[in-house]
């Protein structure tokens, strides 16, 4: 009879790893994600180029040759499966742009919400973003659609409502 119920014991205790397993696993994956999003938030908008490639030598920064007028100098990595993009015009962090998709994704309007407090919510050419405006920088999060899983987080310079929101 301790047979049986030892290996209930075992079975049940097998049971309650895996499941915890499994749970663990979701926000262990997000947690990459989380730490990319608050390194990025800490850039200060108008960092130099170079200062930019000492903090982050994963990004690819193409050399811009030319007329500055013809292109905006970009930065861009897949970082962890996150697209990361940022503009450098006149050799100055402008704009840091994140999208992030898949099954796994975090909840970026949490994410915001903690750092930024409630949003403020408008249309842009038919899309619905949440954006915050704080100390000459404002931050959008692009809702997703119906059904649909992808967002994308923009960090840029300047006050108020994003240009064309209504």
């Amino acid at each position: 009879m301790k047979r049986p119920v030892a290996l209930a014991l075992a079975a049940g205790a097998a049971a309650l790893a895996l499941a915890a397993g499994a749970l663990v696993r979701l926000p262990g994956r997000r947690a990459p994600t989380y730490r990319l999003l608050d390194s990025l938030a800490a850039v200060p908008l108008g960092m130099t180029l170079d200062s930019l490639r000492r903090a982050f030598p994963w990004l690819y920064c193409r050399e811009m040759k030319g007329h500055p007028a013809d292109h905006t100098p970009v930065c861009a990595a897949d970082a962890d499966g996150r697209d990361v993009r940022l503009e450098v015009p006149a050799h100055r962090v402008a704009l840091i742009a994140v999208m992030v998709f898949g099954r796994d994704m975090p909840d970026l309007v949490a994410w915001a919400q903690a750092r930024l407090g409630v949003p403020r919510h408008c249309s842009l050419d038919g899309i619905r973003l949440a954006w915050w405006s704080t100390k000459g920088t404002t931050v959008t999060l692009t809702e997703p659609p119906p059904g649909g899983r992808a967002r994308e987080l923009v960090i840029r310079v300047g006050s108020g409502a994003p240009p064309g929101c209504t």
